[in-house]
């Protein structure tokens, strides 16, 4: 018996979650950046820029190992494939605004 047409594209155009989170390793990755965003005072536009690209942000991964042999003469590669790696993951970009707002957050509570 084999399988009907509705079987074979049953599943073709759903989402996997399953592999969608972050290891502690990339977690404490996204809070150094967010860090060092908050730090130089980028917050707004830094999310700006990140919620107005979040629906991009495989294709931004992919070309991000694009541009790797370039990238690599400049930034550690290690780090440049860690950001590669949260990119690819649809929650990747999402959890970089919840740093950043969290850091900003522990600025203002400092500051008063």
């Amino acid at each position: 018996m084999s399988p009907s047409i509705r079987d074979f594209f049953k599943n073709a155009f759903t989402v996997q979650v399953a592999g969608d989170t972050l290891s502690k390793e990339e977690e404490e990755l996204l809070e150094k950046l967010a860090e060092g965003i908050v730090s130089r005072r980028l917050t707004a536009p830094a999310i700006a820029f990140l919620e107005s690209v979040k629906p991009l942000n495989f294709l931004g991964s992919q070309a991000m190992l694009f541009f790797r042999p370039i990238a690599g003469a400049v930034f550690p590669t290690k780090v440049y494939d860690q950001i590669e790696k949260i990119l690819e993951k649809r929650c990747g970009i999402e959890r970089l605004l919840s740093a950043i707002e969290r850091v900003e957050g522990v600025k203002n509570e400092k500051r008063d």
